[in-house]
C-alpha cells in the first residue's frame, strides 16, 4: 500500500463511525481504536520500510502488553461492523475495485429507503464502465458506507440493510 492509499483507508474508516478497524495487507496491518468519553484514541501501524518512511513512522508491532489476546482479538473484529451491521441486517458489498458513485440527485440511496429487489443502489466504476449494483432483495437501507467518489475494494460494504 502506499501512502495516499493508508491516508485515504483512514480517513474512510474515520467516517464510517467504527470504534475498531484492523487491516492487514502482508507485511503491512493497521489497527485503530476509538474509544468514547475520556478514552483517547489508539492507531497501531505495521509497514514495510519503504511505506514507514512515507508516513514517519518505524516499522514495529505494538508491545504485548498493548495487544488484546487472539480470543479479545476475535471479538473486536466482530465489533469491527457497523452499529448497523450488528443489528443482524445484511450487507451490499463491491463485486469489484472501483470507484463508488452515488445515483444522481434525488435518486440517491439513503438511510430509510426502502428498495425493491433488483433496485439500483449505486454505481461502482471500474475501467471506464459504469457496473450497477443491485439490491438481493427487498428491504430498507440502515447504512450506507461511501460517498460519492470514494475507492472501494472487492467485498468492501457498500450498504447495509433489513
Amino acid at each position: 500500500m502506499d501512502l495516499k492509499s493508508v491516508l485515504d483507508l483512514l480517513k474512510a474508516v474515520e467516517k464510517t463511525g467504527m470504534n475498531k478497524f484492523e487491516l492487514q495487507d502482508g507485511d503491512f496491518s493497521v489497527r485503530m481504536e476509538r474509544g468514547t468519553g475520556e478514552t483517547t484514541k489508539t492507531v497501531y501501524v505495521t509497514a514495510p520500510p519503504q511505506i514507514s518512511a512515507q508516513i514517519g513512522t518505524a516499522p514495529a508491532v505494538p508491545s504485548p502488553a498493548a495487544s488484546p489476546a487472539p480470543a479479545e482479538e476475535a471479538a473486536q473484529a466482530s465489533n469491527a461492523a457497523p452499529a448497523a451491521a450488528e443489528s443482524k441486517g445484511k450487507d451490499i458489498s463491491s463485486p469489484l475495485v472501483g470507484i463508488f458513485h452515488s445515483l444522481s440527485e434525488g435518486k440517491a440511496v439513503k438511510i430509510g429507503d426502502k428498495l425493491k429487489k433488483g433496485d439500483i443502489v449505486c454505481m461502482v466504476e471500474a475501467m471506464k464502465l459504469m457496473n450497477e449494483i443491485t439490491m438481493p432483495e427487498d428491504g430498507e437501507i440502515t447504512w450506507v458506507a461511501c460517498e460519492d467518489g470514494d475507492s472501494v475494494e472487492y467485498g468492501q460494504l457498500l450498504f447495509n440493510y433489513v
